[in-house]
């Protein structure tokens, strides 16, 4: 299935999300809506549109199908054949495509928005004129125009003339040129047709005679002058053979006689001169020209009869940067600077403020920018027209990272900002940003006007600019939840929660505190996301300190659920809670929190049952830190209604495989605790126990050298392993101690030695000493054998004899909660502290010192 391509319709696409449904014309595909997403399009950064025609592959996935190296229909042309004449021999009305059979090469597939001149039927039977292209799905006719009845006696007049045509075709496909173009000039001066002339060149073309060609079509125009056909191929071809002016002169002629005769070919004629135009780009006059052709093709789309067609991706960027270059000087310096230091334009846009400033979104070309600062995917670069930058123009940016940013359209670490000049206060503001390690911003790099104007290599000067501003960055002191590019490994656990998704498997995340449990959540979302699932994310840290009942989880949840499913896919759901109460404490004190949730998970859940998606979405409900809510063993309450709450999560799960719950940890107590205060947990055993391993030695070693790239720090393979080995691979402190080390070496480029790290291992602890207490301390509340047998193995040295513990039923039990938290590994009957830190610290006596 995935070597052969299908083609289908755009039904919808949520370009900031990143994903959407295609219909595809293969009725015997699974499902009538495949599910694409961004990385599933062969050109990442084409923004698809409801209707657009696509072809794409199919391939299989866990949950179901998936359409992938997804284009343009029209986009991939291999052969081009001519005008061709045939008749309908099929038709399918409610899939909208038929069959065309002509008498060279059968049955060609046709869709219904390639017709033309939608105003006449569609029977079986009826004469049609064709553009015949091979695709990559296969032959297929494309601007089909209906003919209309024509007089018997004469069509018998012409059948008995000598089929110059039918005899030309068949040389040339017996490769047989030169015979070909004897019968092909006996056609065009004893029997001339369009038909014959539009053959003869494209054979001509394919052979590469392009001056061959020429002669032809224009010795075709000299019997039928006024053809639309030949006066568009005509011009296009000039155009290719850098003719420009020849190309726009037939190509005018052709659009005038297209609005005389009301042929409907006006847009077709008006995006050739807007392409040439933009092609030939001499001056300042052919921008403003390309765009004047764009802004009346664009209305004849618009205002078309011809059926919905879809401006061509490619021309609506053209006309986005034509607009950009003629708004501003900057602008025209923008695509310049683009185009010359290793990018390609993917995007281009006007802000709703023309007088402010464009987007551009670009990609990387060049190796030494992707890999020199560890940016991967596109970038977004603002140009600012205004002279002024304020904090809110800064701000403004932050807003567009983060709608671009979430559906992978952008990397979101790191901005180029094209301005005038750098004021002061500016610069400091930038500066600040790239320091605060509270926040998840990304870093802006500013490029002034006149760095672009002097610098003689645009490459260079970008290195310059990038090595200035993002090696001041600490990447790895950013202490916050991370996913897509920035999230690192953990590939079993990411495997084992993506089956219990599709399986519908209730889940529960257990890890050591900062192992990256919330991370781990925040991928499974975007992920989940990407694949058309509604994903709920609540962190339950944040739930206001004043709340103890459930009844505010049950608003919450509804009001996330309501956001995630207001997409087409579900429209037409009658909400209950979601939606109408945007403050909880709006909410009438005799209001049935919980039933009216009921109802709304209750809908999507069955809208989600009766749809043809695929693959079958889910709604899968997150809870990270679970202990929030829960009772626990020094006494603490849970929440009011705690019981009947996950009574009901339960109860849904097991009824709808679609329904999906998944909660995070620092202990297993939820799943395995058998009763809470003397009463039954309603989800003892329920969630399968996943527990959030430390980095593997790769796993450590991409994350290190990637962030370490980012910021002009390179660390040798040996490095990393003396790092592995006193993290144990534990992300946060690895992060940690790189940070610690780039602080006090703030030189860069920095290659970082042995040496460096072994004169910094003491003072690391003495400042990293109350994150170890703070594991210690949850472990005295939470797991206090636990923390005996770390002590025991500490004392022992780092490592003692299996044997010596497992004679204890309590210190068995134990050990296989270290060893599921990798706190400890059990080698050879030998059970040993995984983090040297941790043995250091205390065996140093640093936790009684707390």
């Amino acid at each position: 299935m995935q070597d052969e391509y299908s083609s289908g319709v755009v039904i919808s696409y949520d370009d900031k999300a990143g994903y959407g449904y295609i219909s595809p014309d293969d009725g015997d595909i699974q499902g009538e809506k495949l599910l694409v997403h961004r990385k599933s399009i062969r050109d990442s950064g084409s923004l698809l549109s409801s209707g657009d025609r696509v072809v794409f592959k199919v391939s299989s996935v866990p949950r179901g199908l998936l359409a992938i190296d997804v284009h343009d229909e029209l986009k991939e042309v291999l052969l081009d054949t001519g005008l061709s004449s045939g008749r309908i021999v099929a038709l399918k009305q409610d899939r909208k495509f038929g069959f065309i059979e002509d008498s060279v090469d059968g049955r060609i597939f046709f869709h219904f928005s390639q017709i033309i001149d939608t105003s006449k039927p569609l029977v079986v039977g009826g004469q049609v004129n064709f553009q015949k292209q091979v695709t990559e799905r296969g032959l297929q006719a494309f601007q089909i125009t209906l003919e209309s009845n024509v007089n018997t006696s004469k069509l018998s007049a012409e059948m008995t003339k000598l089929d110059y045509l039918a005899q030309a075709i068949l040389a040339r496909d017996s490769k047989r040129f030169d015979d070909a173009v004897k019968l092909y000039e006996r056609g065009m001066i004893n029997s001339p047709s369009v038909q014959l002339v539009t053959s003869y060149a494209a054979m001509e073309k394919n052979r590469n005679r392009r001056a061959e060609a020429l002669k032809v079509y224009e010795a075709g125009l000299k019997a039928f002058p006024f053809n639309i056909k030949l006066l568009e191929d005509i011009g296009l071809l000039y155009s290719a053979a850098g003719n420009f002016k020849s190309a726009i002169g037939f190509l005018r002629k052709g659009l005038e006689l297209s609005k005389e005769t009301g042929q409907g070919s006006d847009r077709r004629f008006l995006l050739g001169i807007a392409r040439i135009y933009i092609k030939r780009d001499s001056n300042r006059d052919d921008l403003i020209e390309a765009l004047r052709y764009y802004e009346m093709a664009r209305v004849a789309f618009e205002s078309s009869i011809h059926g919905k067609t879809a401006f061509p991706r490619d021309d609506l960027l053209s006309m986005g940067l034509a607009k950009i270059r003629l708004q501003h000087h900057r602008g025209e310096l923008a695509y310049d600077f683009i185009n010359n230091a290793g990018f390609r334009i993917v995007r281009a846009s006007l802000f709703e403020q023309k007088t402010v400033g464009s987007d551009f979104v670009i990609e990387p070309l060049a190796p030494e920018i992707l890999e020199g600062y560890g940016i991967s995917g596109n970038l977004l670069l603002r140009c600012m027209f205004k002279s002024e930058i304020s904090r809110s123009d800064i701000e403004s940016i932050d807003e567009v990272i983060r709608e671009w940013g979430t559906g992978g359209l952008i990397d979101e670490q790191v901005v180029l900002l094209l301005v005038s000049s750098l004021p002061e206060h500016v610069e400091r503001l930038l500066y600040q940003r790239l320091e605060d390690r509270k926040r998840t911003v990304p870093a802006i790099v500013p490029i002034t006007q006149s760095q672009i104007e002097r610098a003689k290599d645009k490459s260079t000067a970008l290195r310059e600019v990038l090595d200035r501003w993002l090696f001041r960055r600490d990447l790895f002191a950013q202490n916050f939840p991370v996913s897509g590019r920035r999230f690192f490994g953990r590939e079993k656990p990411l495997s084992e929660i993506r089956d219990a998704i599709s399986n519908g498997i209730a889940a529960g995340i257990f890890g050591l505190r900062k192992v990256g449990k919330t991370s781990l959540l925040k991928e499974i979302e975007r992920r989940a996301h990407e694949g058309g699932d509604i994903v709920v994310y609540m962190d339950l840290l944040r739930v206001p300190s004043d709340i103890n009942d459930t009844r505010w989880l049950y608003w919450k949840l509804g009001s996330e659920l309501y956001k995630r499913a207001n997409r087409s896919e579900f429209k037409g759901v009658q909400w209950r809670l979601g939606g109408h109460y945007s403050d909880y404490l709006d909410i009438p004190p005799d209001f049935p929190v919980a039933t009216a949730f009921d109802s709304d998970l209750s809908k999507i859940l069955d809208v989600i049952r009766k749809s043809q998606l695929n693959p079958r979405p889910k709604v899968v409900v997150m809870l990270d830190e679970i202990e929030r809510i829960i009772p626990n063993s020094s006494g603490k309450e849970g929440f009011d209604g705690f019981f009947n709450f996950f009574s009901y999560i339960r109860g849904v799960a097991q009824e709808s495989g679609d329904f999906v719950p998944i909660v995070t940890g620092a202990n297993a107590a939820i799943a395995e605790a058998a009763q809470f205060a003397g009463k039954d947990n309603p989800v003892f055993n329920f969630f399968k126990e996943i527990y959030l391993p430390l980095l593997r030695y790769q796993e450590s070693f991409q994350m290190i050298n990637t962030l370490g790239r980012g910021m002009g720090v390179r660390f040798s393979s040996d490095v990393v392993e003396r790092i592995h080995a006193l993290t144990g691979g534990h992300p946060f402190f690895s992060r940690q101690f790189c940070s610690f080390i780039c602080e006090r070496h703030s030189n860069r480029p920095l290659s970082v030695s042995i040496e460096m790290i072994d004169e910094l291992i003491n003072p690391y602890l003495d400042s990293a000493g109350r994150d170890f207490r703070e594991i210690v301390e949850r472990f005295s509340r939470d797991y206090p054998e636990e923390l005996n047998v770390c002590m025991e193995v500490a004392k022992a040295g780092g490592e003692i004899n299996l044997s010596e513990l497992q004679h204890d039923t309590a210190k068995a039990l134990s050990i296989r909660h270290l060893v599921g938290y990798q706190i400890v590994s059990v080698t050879d009957n030998t059970i040993s502290l995984t983090m040297e830190f941790m043995l250091r610290w205390l065996r140093n006596g640093e936790m009684s010192r707390g």
